[in-house]
């Protein structure tokens, strides 16, 4: 145990050792970890709570589980070309911009948590179906084992795009602070890559490292020891740029989900937000796209309806028939797409019989591209495949 640990941090070791339930432990663990300073001499110490953070939150869920609890679903079925998830505090505007997005009636409370379960609805960019979410209203503490907070997280973790819902005329900080902070601590991060390193298990041979001259602030002899407290003897580890042990440690954590995500600035036709919007994007806008929007108005709508488009990652596909000619509705295919994911769309014995297909693409010199299987397609490209 680091001797130079601060007063605050060793109070918080206290309350930490004093905790009675399960839940008491967690939360009285993740403020010793936020009190003890980030430095070389702390962060072997560090590791170590967080395994142990990890074992206690994992005993939770199964605890959870086991205790059978019903209720209704929060499970809302995919439709369209992705889903996209209104996160945010209570009483910053959700409802309203829900409806006005997808034509909805969903109830506009001047109380708080007035929505109670998620209210799934349909908007559309141009000719693009995108599905929209609003999920109860997040609260601090909600990824510390309540039930309503894992509900609201495991929404959020099945969306393919997470909008920050964040109300210009309340405290900018605290809302993003609080959405963030509870969103990682249940093992959602936003726009963030998982760490370049791979651990595959294997039946015998030991623990080997390839790539071991990226390691930042840690030898291999820490890694292999790190695997073993994680129960992993036998090991394939490949490391694919620069990372430390607290990498290693969300690697084998597992279960963690990175999600896109973007911020959607509220109430700003309100007076005196202006401030607020200029910090906000001071603030966060290296890290996220910040759109500005006035529900009430209906001003930037559009815009958001293109950032959610373009955020999802997709491509509209055209086909043509030569007797019908180019149909009114798009394939819909994340990037990267090729012919062969359109054919299989189309029907399995498009692959098996293809002979080739020719692309109508508008940005191109050659107005008509003759291409195989492997071309990868743009948006608003139109196809049309020859078979055998």
């Amino acid at each position: 145990m680091p001797a130079n640990l601060p007063p605050e941090a060793l109070a918080k070791q206290r309350k930490y050792q004093e905790a009675k339930t399960l839940t008491e432990k967690i939360r009285a663990l993740e403020e010793y970890i936020a009190a003890i300073p980030k430095h070389k001499g702390t962060e072997k110490l560090l590791m170590q709570l967080k395994r142990k953070l990890a074992k206690l939150k994992a005993e939770l869920e199964s605890s959870s589980k086991r205790s059978g609890v019903g209720g209704v679903s929060f499970h809302v079925k995919k439709e369209g070309a992705g889903q996209i998830v209104l996160v945010g505090l209570t009483c910053v505007g959700k409802s309203e911009l829900l409806n006005v997005l997808t034509g909805k009636s969903v109830e506009v409370g001047d109380y708080p948590f007035t929505t109670k379960l998620p209210e799934p609805g349909v908007t559309y960019y141009e000719d693009v179906p995108i599905q929209i979410v609003e999920v109860p209203a997040l609260f601090e503490g909600a990824s510390r084992g309540s039930r309503l907070g894992s509900q609201i997280l495991s929404v959020i973790r099945n969306a393919d795009v997470v909008a920050l819902v964040i109300d210009l005329t309340a405290d900018i900080k605290h809302q993003m602070r609080t959405l963030i902070e509870e969103l990682k601590n249940g093992k959602i991060y936003l726009n963030m890559r998982p760490p370049p390193v791979e651990v595959e298990k294997t039946p015998g041979g030991g623990i080997n490292v390839i790539g071991s001259s990226y390691l930042r602030d840690c030898s291999v002899g820490d890694v292999v020891s790190l695997l073993r407290d994680h129960g992993i003897y036998n090991a394939i580890v490949k490391i694919f740029g620069p990372v430390n042990l607290e990498d290693f440690t969300t690697v084998l954590e597992g279960s963690i989900t990175y999600k896109p995500a973007l911020i959607v600035a509220t109430k700003g036709d309100l007076p005196g937000t202006s401030s607020n919007f200029e910090k906000l994007v001071e603030e966060f806008g290296s890290v996220f796209k910040v759109v500005p929007v006035s529900s009430k108005k209906q001003k930037g709508i559009e815009a958001l309806k293109r950032t959610f488009f373009e955020m999802l990652d997709v491509v509209r596909v055209y086909t043509r028939d030569p007797a019908q000619g180019v149909s009114e509705k798009p394939i819909i295919l994340k990037k990267p797409a090729t012919v062969a994911d359109v054919a299989k769309r189309i029907h399995r014995r498009f692959i098996k019989d293809f002979k080739f297909a020719r692309v109508w693409r508008k940005s191109e010199k050659v107005e008509v591209l003759k291409v195989g299987l492997d071309f990868e397609l743009q948006d608003l490209d139109i196809i049309q495949i020859y078979t055998s």
